[in-house]
């Protein structure tokens, strides 16, 4: 399951895993940048291929301190200011870790913690057990989890976020969920994921920049699972299309769907299927030439294929 960020706020259909389904990223006390140029800042779109998604306290990039008014996180994270990431089963699946890369903008001094829980966190909490950052293992001190604070909502213990070069790419962490065992997500279950973030700084234009959130599984059976599904595909017709696609399906239940999604992701059209038709015609003539991927989804399967636009 992954969730590129580089256009808009949705997982990516075509890397998510049989039987798990993910929600769009929410935002908690944080937001997308503005697009403008801050004074004497860089300008960072809220979405930007190659860089990701650019969101801070204010839509200017402002907003961190922990002075201000209204009071930021500041250097630490704090549990008001998060991103979250949702997926569900309908299979069980286990996840092994949490992949993501991030960076902070100008010369702030920023940091991340990560939490997981079932219960959208009602009534349960934990913590990553460490991972691996941009220079290698991860200290315990700063280890990307909620420790080593002054209370229980305040993190010293964030991954330090580098700072981003232009040019270049946010930095790549990997978090481990639950050590070596991993995260088992059962059948009807959700996993909550949330990411918290604090910046040192009292200037406009310090974004987060963050892309690519990506849970893994190692699980031989999910992965066997995910290639079962690769080798059955759609058929679409005629392919290379101009204006109108037939998409062949098996008999469709009550809210089945098909969805066209371009390359980078984005869902750029959706179509209830009929019940118990097993076709649907999908207009393209609004779409720009390319290569996209047709999902047929009846919430027990899913089936893909790639068509050309032309």
């Amino acid at each position: 399951m992954q969730w590129p960020l580089q256009v808009n706020n949705q997982d990516n259909p075509a890397v998510r895993s049989a039987g798990l389904t993910g929600a769009p990223s929410t935002f908690k006390r944080l937001v997308l940048s503005d697009g403008l140029v801050p004074t004497n800042a860089t300008a960072y779109a809220p979405y930007t291929p190659g860089i990701g998604q650019a969101f801070a306290v204010l839509s200017n990039g402002g907003g961190w301190s922990s002075t201000g008014t209204p009071p930021g996180p500041g250097a630490n994270p704090r549990r008001t200011y998060y991103e979250q990431f949702q997926v569900s089963a309908t299979a069980a699946t286990r996840l092994d870790s949490l992949i993501l890369d991030a960076a902070v903008t100008s010369s702030a001094a920023g940091k991340i913690v990560v939490l997981y829980s079932f219960s959208n966190f009602t009534s349960d909490s934990t913590s990553i057990t460490g991972g691996k950052g941009p220079t290698g293992v991860l200290p315990a001190s700063a280890n990307g989890s909620f420790g080593n604070g002054t209370s229980a909502n305040i993190s010293t213990a964030g991954a330090v976020l580098p700072q981003y070069a232009t040019g270049g790419v946010p930095s790549n962490f990997r978090f481990a969920l639950n050590e070596a065992t991993g995260l088992t997500v059962a059948a009807g279950q959700t996993l909550t994921v949330r990411l918290y973030f604090g910046v040192g700084s009292s200037s406009v234009g310090r974004y987060v920049l963050l892309k690519n959130v990506t849970l893994k599984s190692k699980q031989a059976v999910t992965l066997a699972s995910k290639q079962a599904v690769a080798k059955q595909s759609l058929n679409v017709y005629p392919n290379p299309a101009q204006d109108f696609l037939a998409v062949a399906h098996p008999a469709a239940v009550k809210g089945a769907t098909v969805a066209v999604y371009a390359s980078n992701g984005q869902k750029v059209a959706t179509l209830a299927a009929q019940p118990n038709s097993t076709a649907t015609e999908v207009r393209l003539s609004a779409l720009t030439a390319g290569i996209y991927m047709v999902e047929y989804n009846d919430g027990q399967q899913r089936i893909t294929s790639k068509v050309v636009k032309q």
